[in-house]
């Protein structure tokens, strides 16, 4: 098993640095389940669409303007991780809010929030940051609100679930007085697909989980916004910077952070094909059809039995049983010409447009935002996030972009980023919020490795400390790790594995 390199300690044990360094050492320490995922899922039977939990049941809601409160009740938060000393807070609400899918239509959607114990010490009401979970699923099973750190949920890393440690974030965020709300995104949770990457579906769950958090506490109490995600997290929490000033022109966008995010969907389909998560393709063909409706007879024609039936698996699994059941497959398993499916999306005319619509970078951002993205990153293609950079500076935005500097460790890298890149991501908007001046603009696309300030565009800004490899928040995983283990120009080639060689792994693991 993979395990994250031991870290320094932190000077001080109360900073969320030293917090962050709690957190890598002790994951350093234990065996996770196989997958790199960072989303929550579980190992109790699946739950199929139109759950018994009345909690989620919307027959009798009606939507209301968005951001309303639909529905909302007091939940206990689960216990700490065994070995990582981050204080979790010990309740959140869970709350049913209206939000609007891609076509403007009213919609019920879940998620929680958690108000911090501790005083908002920096300018103004106190934050708010809106975290959008990396990939957990796309079953109602699999949304965070179901899974820990709600409800008694168990520790993640002595379960054998696959580790939520974003859960951890809610921790970090509420210690420095910042308050966290997490979205279900549409339809995870809530009866209906959930549409998985759909840029303005997943852009308004965002942009409305902070309206409904402004409608929980009331305005007098509500200040600036942030956004916070890795992968699947990490684009709509682009997709909400870059929708912000059009959708929610009445809330005080301060920054985002969008680490990994799949900004180009043609790119990232054709990346992640043969690899462990794989099966995230068949999420986004489900959340597809479940928008674009005229898509599904040409599917049907070109999906083999095999294909179909493995959409409809997808839609009611979670992360960790799809790395199990699909991983290493190639989609041309599931045609029934042999074409992978990026190469069938492309024959398909509507199908092409689909993808297209999802596409991150064809607006500005309304607050800066700071990118990360991995050379070595097996799932999301690290060249996408990278051009999602380059095309918001061109059109006038403030992003601070940032190679990932985590070495090769297989299959590990996507997973291992939420938490490498996760201090900076906390930095940044713990700068935002405290009105700090926004460094580092526009610079390190051509960079030979982290830190190397090389300006890339006209108008590029650099200081002393525009890299963040310091922060004001303290010891961060990059002194710990080190840059020395960057490799520069090193980008490890996605191979599928062909089902024979699957099944002779599987013989191999069951003697």
């Amino acid at each position: 098993m993979a395990a994250f390199p031991a870290t320094a300690t932190a000077k001080d044990a109360n900073d969320p640095g030293a917090e962050m360094s709690s957190l890598l050492s002790s994951v350093s320490k234990n065996q996770y389940p196989h997958g790199s995922s960072t989303g929550s899922s579980s190992t109790k039977p699946r739950t199929e669409k139109g759950d018994v939990d009345p909690f989620y049941n919307t027959d009798n809601v009606t939507p209301g303007a968005p951001g309303d409160i639909l529905r909302k009740k007091e939940v206990a938060m689960s216990g700490p991780i065994n070995g990582v000393h981050i204080t979790m807070p010990k309740k959140a609400t869970k709350v049913m809010y209206t939000t609007t899918d891609m076509y403007g239509k009213a919609t019920p959607v879940t998620g929680y929030m958690v108000e911090p114990t501790v005083p908002w010490t920096g300018p103004g009401s106190r934050p708010t940051v809106v975290i959008g979970r990396g990939t957990v699923g796309q079953g109602d099973q699999c949304a965070p609100t179901r899974n820990w750190p709600l409800d008694g949920n168990p520790d993640p890393l002595t379960t054998g679930r696959t580790v939520n440690l974003e859960g951890l974030y809610d921790g970090i965020f509420a210690a420095q007085g910042v308050r966290v709300f997490v979205t279900d995104y549409i339809g995870m949770g809530t009866p209906g697909m959930h549409t998985y990457m759909n840029r303005l579906d997943q852009a308004h769950a965002m942009l409305d989980a902070a309206r409904a958090a402004r409608n929980l506490v009331g305005k007098d109490n509500f200040g600036k916004v942030g956004f916070y995600g890795h992968s699947q997290g990490g684009g709509a929490s682009a997709a909400a910077i870059e929708e912000g000033s059009n959708y929610a022109p009445d809330l005080q966008i301060a920054g985002g952070y969008a680490s990994a995010p799949p900004a180009d969907l043609n790119a990232v389909q054709k990346h992640i094909d043969g690899s462990d998560l794989v099966g995230a393709i068949g999420f986004t063909i489900n959340g597809l059809i479940a928008r674009y409706p005229q898509l599904k007879p040409d599917l049907d024609k070109n999906l083999s039995p095999a294909g179909k039936a493995a959409l409809e698996d997808l839609s009611t699994s979670c992360t960790d049983e799809i790395t199990e059941k699909y991983g290493y497959q190639r989609t041309g398993e599931w045609t029934t010409s042999g074409k992978d499916l990026d190469a069938l999306l492309k024959d398909l005319p509507a199908a092409t447009t689909a993808m297209n619509d999802q596409k991150i970078g064809n607006g500005k951002p309304s607050a800066p935002v700071m990118i990360i993205s991995g050379r070595n990153d097996a799932n999301v293609e690290y060249e996408q996030a990278k051009n999602l950079a380059k095309t918001w500076c061109e059109k006038g935005g403030q992003v601070v972009y940032r190679d990932d500097f985590v070495p090769p460790a297989e299959d590990y890298n996507h997973f291992i980023q939420a938490i490498s890149g996760g201090p900076f991501g906390l930095s940044f908007l713990m700068d935002r919020f405290n009105n700090r001046p926004v460094t580092g603009t526009c610079m390190g696309f051509n960079n030979d490795g982290p830190g190397d300030g090389k300006p890339d565009l006209e108008g590029a800004t650099h200081s002393a400390d525009s890299s963040y490899e310091r922060s004001s928040l303290g010891s961060l995983v990059p002194s710990a790790i080190g840059d020395s283990f960057y490799e520069p120009g090193h980008k490890k080639v996605n191979k599928g594995k062909t089902k024979e060689e699957r099944e002779a792994e599987k013989a191999k693991k069951n003697d």
